[in-house]
């Protein structure tokens, strides 16, 4: 609808200058024809209204309606040039406003030397440059200076819907960011949870099995039940101090070194447990950083906690060694089909959660870890990173 004001404006315009008598001229080619401009002119303001459907096709039909009017010696047709150009310039391809635009300054100069030569006069020089300049050459100009405000409008909006678009993609990059970092937060959690609540009241739980299956040996059930207590205080001060750095938003700090394996393996031994632990690292692994012999440390206690469960009665081997760079951690126990009316620990159902932390911590490490059955063995090895023992 916004080519409607233009088509009626001329239109009225027209009117006007006719009945005011300024709108026609003496000497026109087809002067007894002059009574038909209404039908030029009528063409040329339905062409104004459908321009847009077909922008070169109805610029042509406004173009051919002016110079009719001109021939019917009607001034009128000067609009309707003037609407001509504007409208390739500004709703034409980019290619054909370009190509318009430039156009209508070389016909302006042309048609400006072209009188000149045919004329000779200068005052009819200057009437053709003003005219020429108003029809063609302005329409032109503010065409383009109208379409470039518009495409540089349009190009603007396009920069704040990417800028805007950006910004949501970012915020919700953020936000999986966050929520990532909350979940390995809780399952860290989870992890040290496990790991220590798992560790103490396994070996409560073994202990205290020890001392019902020998209720009058007075001297172990003396060790079990101070161990019992060991056990118990440990459990809570390692408890605590887990919640006070959770509180403190500081990270958590590894607990256990290559040291204290051997006292978590008397615990079980001294519950009647058959287990062999070797240690054949340089210096027995105590330059290694603090987090691998958590690691290490952790996968010991995992994997007494899983035998106690899995394969009592039996034995299991423990064996840390250096293979290549990295420190190789193996446990490994016969595999035991156990009659559950006969363990003293069938109220603990194992449900993997040992063996998924003992893989994230080696892979969180930089190593490796695997657990398989061979034959009739349980086998579980785990690789960590040795560079401390290898300077």
């Amino acid at each position: 609808m916004e080519d409607l004001v233009p088509a009626l404006l001329y239109a009225v315009l027209t009117w006007i200058f006719f009945s005011a008598g300024f709108s026609n001229y003496s000497h026109s080619l087809l002067e007894e024809f002059s009574w038909w401009w209404p039908l030029p002119l009528a063409i040329g303001c339905v062409a104004i209204l459908l321009r847009r459907i077909q922008v070169p096709v109805f610029a042509a039909i406004i173009a051919l309606c002016g110079i009719w009017l001109f021939l019917l010696g009607n001034t009128a047709g000067f609009f309707l040039l003037f609407e001509a150009v504007f409208t390739l310039v500004l709703l034409g391809s980019a290619r054909l406003s370009r190509f318009t635009e430039h156009g209508a300054l070389v016909l302006t100069g042309l048609l400006v030397v072209l009188m000149y030569f045919v004329t000779g006069s200068v005052a009819l020089t200057v009437t053709t440059g003003l005219l020429a300049g108003a029809t063609i050459w302005m329409p032109a100009e503010w065409a383009g200076n109208v379409r470039k405000a518009r495409d540089l409008a349009v190009s603007e909006r396009q920069t704040a819907e990417a800028t805007a678009h950006a910004a949501t993609i970012q915020a919700q990059a953020q936000a999986r960011e966050h929520d990532m970092l909350l979940t390995e937060e809780r399952t860290s959690m989870a992890r040290e949870v496990h790991d220590v609540l798992s560790a103490r009241l396994s070996a409560i739980a073994l202990q205290s099995g020890a001392a019902l299956n020998s209720p009058n040996n007075t001297e172990l059930n003396s060790k079990v039940m101070e161990e019992i207590r060991v056990q118990s205080v440990k459990g809570i001060e390692e408890l605590n101090s887990m919640i006070r750095m959770l509180h403190q938003g500081s990270p958590l700090t590894p607990v256990g070194t290559l040291a204290d394996i051997p006292a978590l393996v008397s615990t079980y031994t001294v519950a009647g447990e058959q287990v062999e632990y070797s240690n054949d690292l340089p210096q027995n692994g105590k330059k290694l950083g603090a987090s691998i012999q958590a690691a290490l440390y952790r996968a010991a206690n995992e994997s007494l906690i899983n035998f106690s469960k899995h394969a009592p009665n039996s034995q299991l081997k423990l064996e840390l060694k250096l293979v290549d760079d990295s420190v190789q951690f193996t446990a490994s126990n016969p595999l035991v089909h156990l009659d559950p009316g006969k363990t003293r620990m069938t109220s603990v159902l194992g449900t993997g959660t040992g063996l998924r932390s003992m893989h994230a911590r080696s892979t969180e490490l930089g190593g490796r870890f695997h657990a398989t059955n061979t034959g009739n063995q349980f086998v579980l090895n785990m690789f960590l990173p040795a560079e401390e023992l290898l300077h």
